[in-house]
């Protein structure tokens, strides 16, 4: 059976850091697959050039599904491929009887350790949530808590199936409602994908919020822990760190690559240098294989995830 099978969502802006998150499970992992929804040609085209192994392309037009191909137009870039993950997952179940499980991870995510012991942990559950716990010692506890009820309790960057009856119930359920509304309105109590992840618990068996510690932190917490290093290992609070979420992160150039969430912070990790070196030497790679990619943010569109 196949445990260690990850999806993820890919335009073209988003590429460089993709390369980054393969790279990086290459480099901690032996045996994995990972199958890649490309949003756009140009991203199905490079990913298709490099050839990397492990790695399996798949196109909106296979997932065969009306209803995305019709509401692509109407959605923004982030909004759609935020509404794109639950219906990919359920796509990659029907490929290979052997998959036994599905996680879902964003192209921002960067491994430090192999993720398969969050599995081994919770062998047992059916739905995986990572932690969204807010933590912005800055800012007022009221705020903290404005912004934790905005966002819901948990991240949508790292979630993971099991095909099971409660697996498949709830990631088509998931499914169902990002189609009917994947926005950021807080009138309408939605955040993305994302908010939606609050009430899997309540609606479905063996549903966990993920124990091992390490995981999915972010500009949201990341003032929470102490990041260290510890014979060659990244530490954070004394828990070895397995991946870290650089979200915010726009690459405008290769000499201008930014961290909008996180413009005016102090004490940012010392991780966020390192990473920036990786995507600055992922696109000299990228340049060299195609020298007329420029397929980057634009300062008018850095807002959109």
């Amino acid at each position: 059976m196949q445990n260690s099978v990850f999806s993820m969502v890919v335009s073209k802006t988003r590429l460089i850091q993709a390369i980054a998150c393969f790279l990086s499970l290459y480099k901690t992992m032996d045996d994995f697959k990972i199958y890649i929804l490309c949003v756009d040609e140009k991203s199905y085209e490079f990913l298709k050039k490099i050839n990397l192994d492990r790695i399996v392309l798949v196109t909106i037009d296979e997932l065969n599904r009306k209803d995305l191909l019709e509401i692509k137009a109407s959605r923004k870039l982030n909004q759609y491929c935020w509404t794109l993950k639950p219906a990919f997952i359920k796509y990659i179940f029907t490929l290979d009887d052997s998959i036994e499980r599905v996680t879902y991870i964003d192209s921002d995510l960067f491994f430090y350790q192999n993720p398969n012991l969050i599995f081994e942990n919770q062998p047992d559950a059916s739905v995986l949530l990572s932690s969204g716990e807010i933590f912005l010692p800055m800012a007022s506890k009221e705020i903290n808590q404005t912004v934790q009820s905005l966002t819901g309790n948990f991240n949508s960057g790292f979630i993971s199936f099991k095909k099971d009856i409660d697996g498949l119930a709830c990631v088509n359920w998931w499914d169902k409602m990002c189609v009917e509304s994947c926005t950021s309105n807080p009138k309408d109590n939605k955040f993305g994908d994302q908010k939606y992840l609050d009430d899997m618990p309540f609606l479905f068996n063996n549903v966990y919020e993920i124990t091992t510690p390490g995981i999915n932190i972010g500009h949201w917490n990341y003032l929470k822990y102490k990041f260290t290093v510890l014979n060659d290992t990244i530490v954070v609070n004394n828990n070895k760190l397995i991946f870290y979420h650089f979200s915010g992160f726009r690459i405008i150039s290769k000499y201008d690559i930014r961290q909008v969430h996180e413009e005016n912070r102090v004490n940012i990790p010392f991780i966020y240098q390192i990473y920036r070196r990786a995507l600055e030497k992922i696109i000299d790679d990228v340049e060299k294989i195609d020298p007329e990619f420029k397929e980057y943010f634009t300062v008018a569109a850095i807002d959109d995830n």
